[in-house]
C-alpha cells in the first residue's frame, strides 16, 4: 500500500471509530433519558435532574437542556432554568418551544421587558406558546398554592407526638429516635393533596429531603404504597445513613425489604429476625453503662442502643442506672422486642450471635433465682430486675473527643480538649466516676477520642490506683499509635488490661495514611509487635482485638486484614459497616457506604466477602454478617 493510501486508510479507520463512539453515545443517552421521563413520570424531579445531567454529559442537544430546564421548574429553581434554555438556544437558536418557555420563565422573574424581546425576536407562534404556557403553568400556576400550603403544613408539624411525657419528648427530640409521628403526619397531608399534583408534591419533598432526612422515610412510605420498593429502599437507605439513631426509619425498612421479598421471591436479610430475637437475650443493660458526649448515659454504645437515659451533668449517676428510660430498656429485652436496639447496626444482633433466652434462663436457675412466672417461662426475670440494686459492672467512658488522629469515617479535623474544657471534665465527670469504680469491674477507656491523647483520661488512669481499686480492669480502645512500653509503664497497666481493642481499618500503609490521618503504620506494626509480645513471653493474659470499619476507602483490603489480625495472634478481627457519627452531608455520607446496594462498588464489596479467609473462627463479621449471608443464599 503506498502512503497516500496508509493516510487515507488510517483517515477512514479514524473517522469510523469516531462515529462507533458517537452511536455508542446516543443509545446511552437514550437510555438514560428514557430513565429520566420515567422518573419525572413518578414526581422524582431531582433524580431525573441528576440523572439527565448524565445524558447532557454524553450529548447536548436543545432538547435535552429544555427537558432539564422543565426539570428545575419543577424544583423550583426558575434562575437555573433560564440557564438552561438560553444553553437550549445556543445549541439550537430555532428551537421555539424554549424560546417561548424562557419568555415565560423571563415574565416569572419579573423582567417582562426582555421577555417580551425573547419572544419577539426569536419569532415565537401562537401554538409554541399555547404549549409553554400548559407545561410551565401546571407547575407555576394554580398549582403553587397547593403545594406552598403543603409545605406550610408539614413544616408545623411537631417530630414528636405531643401526648408523650415531656422527658420522653425531650428524649427523642435529641436522640431523634423515632420519626414515626412526624412522618404518619406528613403522608396524612400528602393523601389531602389532589391527585394531578400529587407528583409535584412529591418532587418538592424530594427536593427537600437533603434539609430534612424524615422526607426521604416520606417519599419511601409512598413509594412503598405504590409497591415501587427499588425506590423506597433507596429512600430509605439515604435516611439511615444520615440519621442512624432513628429507629422508626430502620424498621421501615426492614419491613420494606420483606415486602420486596415476598413480592419477588427474593431472599431478605431480615427474614425472620423478629423469631430470633423472642428466643435471644442480652443482659448488657444491666450490667453496663456508658457516658458520651456531653453527659449523656447510655446502657449499651450509643451505635447500637441509642435510647438516652439520663446525663452526668444533671443527675447522680445512681438515679441514671434506675431512670424511668433504663427501667423501659429492660423491659423490651425481657419481653423479646429489642424496640429500643439497632437490628443492623448491633453487630451481636446483625450477625445473630445473642445467647439463647433458654441457654439464660438455665444459668439463672442455676444460680439459685426464683421459678419463672408464667408470662416469660422461658426466663426468669428475677434474676434480671428491672431495678437493678447494684451499680455497673462496666464503665464505658467515651466523652472526651481529643484524638491524635483525623479519620474521615469520624471526625473532619483534629480535636484536642483545651485547658478550660479538661478542667471542665475532671469537676463534671470525676467525682462520678470515682464513686462508681468502687463497684465497677471493667473501666472502658475511650470509645470517642484516643485515650493514650487525652491528657484528662491519663490523669484518671493516675488516680485508679491498684492499691485504692485492686479489682478494677482496663478495656481499652486504641487507634494503637501510642500503645507502647512507655504507656505500660507510665500508666501501671502491667496485669490491669483485660481487653485491648485497636482500630485500624486497613491492612496496607497507603491505605492507612489515608483512612487514619496522622498515623504511622509503621509504629502500628510495631506496637502490635510490643503488644503481642507480652502476651506471647511476659504473661500478660488480655484479650486483643483488630477492628475494621469498612467503606469504600478499604473494602477490598478485608481478606489481608484478617492475615494482619493472625499474624499478631489476635483473639477477633472485628468488621463493622461504616456508619454516620459527624453528621456529613448525604452525598459523603453514599459515598462511604459501600455495604448499601445504591453504591456503585456494591457489587465488587459482596464479591469480596466470598474471600476463605472471612470464614476464618478468629473473623468477627459483625454487622457485615447479613450481607455474607444474603450473597451466599444468592449464589445458591
Amino acid at each position: 500500500m503506498s502512503r497516500s493510501n496508509r493516510r487515507k486508510h488510517k483517515s477512514n479507520s479514524g473517522t469510523r471509530g469516531f462515529e462507533i463512539q458517537r452511536a455508542a453515545c446516543a443509545v446511552r443517552a437514550e437510555e438514560i433519558h428514557r430513565q429520566v421521563v420515567r422518573l419525572r413520570g413518578q414526581g422524582e424531579f431531582q433524580a431525573a435532574a441528576d440523572l439527565l445531567e448524565q445524558c447532557l454529559n454524553l450529548r447536548e442537544t436543545s432538547a435535552a437542556w429544555r427537558e432539564w430546564a422543565f426539570l428545575q421548574l419543577a424544583l423550583q429553581e426558575v434562575a437555573e432554568a433560564e440557564k438552561g434554555l438560553r444553553r437550549a438556544l445556543k445549541l439550537n437558536p430555532r428551537d421555539t418551544l424554549a424560546s417561548a418557555n424562557l419568555s415565560l420563565v423571563l415574565k416569572l422573574l419579573g423582567r417582562c421587558g426582555e421577555a417580551d424581546c425573547t419572544a419577539t425576536s426569536c419569532q415565537v407562534d401562537g401554538s409554541n406558546q399555547q404549549r409553554a404556557v400548559g407545561s410551565l403553568m401546571l407547575l407555576l400556576g394554580k398549582k403553587k398554592p397547593i403545594l406552598d400550603q403543603f409545605l406550610e403544613d408539614i413544616r408545623t408539624i411537631p417530630g414528636e407526638s405531643p401526648s408523650l411525657a415531656p422527658a420522653l419528648i425531650e428524649a427523642l427530640r435529641t436522640t431523634r429516635l423515632d420519626s414515626a409521628y412526624f412522618v404518619e403526619k406528613c403522608l396524612k397531608r400528602l393523601d389531602e393533596i389532589p391527585a394531578d399534583a400529587l407528583p409535584q408534591a412529591l418532587g418538592t419533598l424530594a427536593h427537600q429531603a437533603g434539609r430534612d432526612y424524615r422526607l426521604s422515610i416520606v417519599l419511601a412510605r409512598s413509594a412503598m404504597q405504590a409497591e415501587d420498593y427499588g425506590t423506597a429502599l433507596r429512600h430509605l437507605r439515604s435516611a439511615c445513613d444520615r440519621c442512624p439513631s432513628d429507629l422508626f426509619a430502620e424498621n421501615t425498612l426492614i419491613a420494606c425489604s420483606r415486602q420486596q421479598a415476598s413480592k419477588t421471591g427474593a431472599h431478605s436479610q431480615f427474614e425472620g429476625l423478629e423469631a430470633y430475637l423472642a428466643a435471644s437475650f442480652c443482659d448488657t443493660p444491666w450490667r453496663h453503662l456508658e457516658i458520651a458526649w456531653d453527659g449523656h448515659a447510655f446502657l449499651c454504645c450509643p451505635a447500637w442502643l441509642p435510647l438516652r437515659v439520663g446525663n452526668v451533668q444533671k443527675e447522680a449517676l445512681e438515679e441514671i442506672w434506675n431512670s424511668a428510660f433504663a427501667f423501659e430498656i429492660r423491659k423490651s429485652l425481657l419481653d423479646g422486642s429489642f424496640r429500643f436496639c439497632s437490628k443492623i447496626h448491633c453487630p451481636r444482633i446483625a450477625a445473630r450471635t445473642l445467647p439463647r433466652r433458654a441457654d439464660v434462663a438455665c444459668a439463672a436457675v442455676d444460680h439459685g433465682a426464683a421459678p419463672p412466672p408464667g408470662r416469660l417461662p422461658e426466663l426468669n426475670p428475677a434474676a434480671f430486675p428491672i431495678r437493678v440494686p447494684y451499680g455497673p459492672k462496666t464503665l464505658s467512658l467515651s466523652y472526651d473527643a481529643s484524638c491524635n488522629l483525623a479519620c474521615p469515617q469520624c471526625r473532619k479535623d483534629f480535636r484536642m480538649a483545651g485547658r478550660e474544657e479538661q478542667q471542665n471534665m475532671e469537676r463534671t465527670y470525676l467525682p462520678s466516676i470515682l464513686r462508681a469504680a468502687r463497684d465497677a469491674e471493667i473501666l472502658y477507656l475511650d470509645g470517642s477520642g484516643e485515650l493514650l491523647a487525652s491528657r484528662h483520661s491519663r490523669h484518671l488512669l493516675s488516680l485508679l490506683t491498684r492499691e485504692q481499686f485492686p479489682q478494677l480492669k482496663f478495656l481499652l480502645i486504641s487507634n494503637g499509635q501510642l500503645l507502647n512500653e512507655r504507656a505500660f509503664r507510665d500508666l501501671d497497666l502491667y496485669g490491669r488490661v483485660s481487653e485491648i481493642q485497636v482500630s485500624v481499618d486497613a491492612a496496607r500503609p497507603e491505605t492507612y495514611r489515608f483512612v487514619r490521618r496522622g498515623g504511622d503504620f509503621d509504629r502500628l506494626l510495631a506496637n502490635l509487635a510490643f503488644l503481642d509480645d507480652l502476651r506471647s513471653f511476659h504473661g500478660e493474659t488480655f484479650r486483643l482485638e483488630l477492628r475494621f470499619v469498612v467503606s469504600s476507602m478499604n473494602f477490598r483490603e478485608m481478606p489481608e486484614f484478617v492475615r494482619l489480625g493472625k499474624r499478631f495472634h489476635a483473639d477477633s478481627v472485628l468488621f463493622t459497616i461504616v456508619r454516620n457519627w459527624w453528621d456529613p452531608s448525604l452525598a459523603e455520607v453514599e459515598k462511604l457506604n459501600v455495604a448499601s446496594p445504591c453504591h456503585f462498588e456494591h457489587e465488587e464489596f459482596l464479591k469480596v466477602l466470598e474471600s476463605p479467609e472471612l470464614s476464618d473462627p478468629v473473623v468477627d463479621l459483625g454487622s457485615v454478617a447479613p450481607y455474607r449471608l444474603a450473597q451466599a443464599r444468592r449464589d445458591e
